[in-house]
């Protein structure tokens, strides 16, 4: 007699093996959910980072516009332009925040791209994430006359972990009075 055949096995998948499958589709939906949350946050820091840039390029260009000997570029730091120090925001010497400038012009908005950007709230839409300030440092000659001014302009803003960053951008403002009497050079920013 020859064996029997065997029942036909059924074919699919078990409940375990179904399981398992939709564990490790579980796991790669989070992290593909996780990508895009951070994602999103990079963009967004990108974007405020991107408006921090344009409001000291603003700024910049306005601190063009003013004349030499005008209110917002006399109160020079003492620090020396190469100490980390004249580059921190929190340092006191010599520092003007936007605001405060802006309420000591009390006249026309001469630094009105920058505070137009600032003051729209950025991205939030609600209070400024910006925060604005400069520091102007002066570029003696050998008899001690002010040939120039070297301005650091500071814009921060806060990241997505809580800290703050920030954008530097460098002008240089030359004494008219100076031109054309040999004046020095300006040191490289």
């Amino acid at each position: 007699m020859s064996p029997t055949p065997r029942a036909h096995r059924a074919r699919g998948f078990s409940l375990i093996e179904a399981m398992a499958a939709l564990a490790i589709f579980s796991i790669g939906l989070l992290g593909v959910l996780h990508m895009n949350v951070l994602a999103s946050q990079q963009n967004g820091l990108a974007r405020r980072q991107s408006t921090a840039s344009k409001v000291a390029r603003d700024l910049v260009d306005a601190f063009e516009r003013l004349p030499y000997g005008h209110t917002l570029l006399s109160n020079e730091s003492t620090i020396d332009p190469a100490d980390p120090r004249f580059a921190r925001f929190e340092e006191g010497d010599g520092w003007v925040k936007l605001e405060d400038a802006l309420a000591l012009v009390g006249e026309r908005p001469l630094l009105g791209a920058a505070q137009a950007s600032v003051s729209t709230g950025g991205d939030t839409g609600t209070a400024s994430i910006y925060e604005v300030a400069w520091r102007v440092a002066p570029v003696k000659n050998a008899e001690g006359d002010t040939e120039a001014r070297r301005i650091l302009v500071m814009v921060r803003f806060p990241t997505t972990a809580g800290a703050y960053k920030q954008i530097n951008v460098w002008a240089v403002k030359a004494n008219p009075q100076a031109m054309g009497r040999g004046a020095a050079a300006i040191p490289e920013i």
